[in-house]
């Protein structure tokens, strides 16, 4: 395969600062004086201006409730009205999307992203106090002469990554430089004076309804969502055994002939992702495709790997698999963000500190423990006051950067679109009683699938293997974690022992 050196090199990305990058085809935009966008040619930049105002996005929008609205439609919203801050964040309350979005309005400048980052900012200021920020930390610290975090390539190399236990992400608002920060989720940066601000969750935003009412809400959230898509983009739809894909394909029944559904060969002990489709797909007169992860030639490493900051092995099989059988202008349908309502994490309420949330996540150093902590100092009265349970919070600003992390590696060869990727549908799940929602327990998930697509069950999610895997799962699943779980969290303190006393020994080995 030829690579187009523009189209590969650093693909879907932008840079923005007091002057432009020579990069070759890419695009510039000024956006006032000393605040200039150089932009990749793939990465869709809409401008919409009125008076002293300008709004600039930098991937796409879309909105659920009005899905035949396109980018400009929408961009226009946040131009000449738009004149604080609280008009900006109820507008991005209700879109889906990934994207940045730049409000010039007067003498603000203001910096927003998509619900969970998934297109990622990050930050810096150069040696005179300009405010720099680009898709990936590698551009700004060569542009800088900025090099790698000893604490972090410490952290990197832990035991925990260099097992392949866990998969390797970077916590809170670091990178591999120390003078580089991720902009979390819920936060903007004000471009004027390089300050970082936290604007959700708000008091009381989380109510309270029950299944049936926030189902009824969320489904047209999902389903005019993926509708738009479908229309917008060349839109492919990865599928396994599991409840996400599941949901997604529930959400997809009225567009689902315009949607390409593939699996990725399964990894050892994950047939099953490939089994289910395969059975389900036919059965519902869809064909279902299946994908052969390969290994990366050298060409298309070289771009992969400077594309990305520490960019993984993993993800880059997936992006050149990926584009070899899709070309260069696909657009994939991730559902991985849908299980943050599911309330993964859990801790007595006694170990919600840095130290907690390191054994639940098995990331077993120091710079975790005290990134953690320094989160947590921000997030707890804002978890208090909107009503929200911390540890959902977490997998949604922290644990999230797995996910995002990947959805940039994945930029190389594809565009990604999350139907779950949607505030509004965050906080009306949010609001259904922890209780038919919580770890491992699908009752309200699979509620949702029924309410728009009984058929999609004909095949188990996630079934076990052999009769010793069905009993273990029947009473796990039917009795455990849907009598007991949701009144006293037994199995979740027992784990919890576990990983703690995992952590210890490998702490103190």
């Amino acid at each position: 395969m030829i690579y187009d050196r523009v189209k590969f090199f650093r693909r879907r990305q932008f840079v923005l600062g007091p002057e432009y990058i020579d990069y070759e085809g890419w695009k510039k935009l000024k956006v006032i004086d000393n605040c200039l966008l150089t932009v990749h040619p793939d990465l869709k930049t809409t401008v919409a201006e009125q008076q002293e105002s300008k709004a600039i996005l930098l991937g796409y929008f879309i909105d659920p409730y009005q899905p035949e609205l396109n980018d400009e439609d929408i961009l226009k919203r946040f131009v000449g009205t738009s004149e604080s801050l609280n008009d900006i964040c109820t507008g991005l309350e209700t879109l889906t999307g990934r994207f940045v979005l730049i409000v010039k309005s007067r003498a603000n400048l203001w910096m927003f992203h998509d619900p969970c980052a998934l297109r990622q900012v990050n930050y810096c200021f150069d040696k005179d106090g300009a405010m720099w920020c680009a898709s990936q930390p590698e551009t700004l610290a060569e542009q800088l002469g900025f090099k790698y975090d000893e604490e972090m390539v410490s952290y990197r190399n832990m035991l925990a990554f260099r097992s392949g236990r866990e998969e390797f992400w970077i916590i809170n608002d670091r990178t591999p430089y120390r003078e580089i920060k991720y902009l979390l989720p819920n936060h903007y940066l004000d471009l004027q004076n390089g300050t970082v601000h936290r604007y959700w969750p708000g008091t009381g935003c989380i109510g309270s309804l029950s299944v049936e009412e926030s189902i009824n809400l969320c489904r047209p959230i999902l389903q005019n969502s993926i509708e738009a898509a479908s229309k917008r983009f060349d839109l492919k739809m990865g599928i396994s055994a599991g409840c996400d894909s599941r949901r997604s394909l529930a959400a997809a029944k009225d567009v689902n002939s315009k949607i390409y559904f593939f699996t990725h060969t399964p990894t050892a002990f994950k047939e099953v992702d490939m089994e289910i489709p395969a059975l389900l797909l036919p059965k519902l007169g869809i064909k279902h495709h299946k994908i052969e992860l390969g290994e990366m030639d050298n060409e298309f490493r070289k771009y992969y790997e400077s594309s990305v900051a520490w960019a993984r092995e993993k993800h880059g099989r997936i992006a050149y698999s990926a584009l070899k059988h899709f070309g260069t202008e696909a657009t994939v349908l991730n559902s991985n963000i849908s299980e943050i309502s599911q309330v993964y994490y859990w801790l007595p309420k006694s170990r919600i500190n840095g130290e907690g949330l390191a054994v639940a996540t098995g990331l077993n150093h120091p710079l975790a423990i005290n990134e953690f902590d320094k989160w947590l100092e921000g997030a707890k009265p804002v978890c208090e006051g909107a009503k929200m349970n911390i540890l959902v919070l977490f997998d949604l600003e922290l644990r999230s950067r797995w996910i995002a992390a990947a959805i940039s590696e994945y930029d190389i060869a594809y565009e990604t679109f999350n139907p779950y990727n949607n505030r509004r549908l965050l906080q009306l799940e949010l609001s259904v009683n922890e209780r038919f929602r919580k770890g491992r327990r699908l009752d309200f998930h699979i509620k949702q699938i029924r309410n728009m697509w009984p058929e999609v069950l004909m095949e188990p999610i996630n079934p076990k293997k052999g009769i010793q895997g069905k009993i273990k799962g029947f009473i796990l699943d039917s009795i455990i974690h849907k009598v007991f779980t949701p009144w006293l969290p037994i199995i979740e303190y027992l784990r919890y022992l576990k990983l703690k006393r995992k952590f210890k020994q490998e702490l103190n080995g």
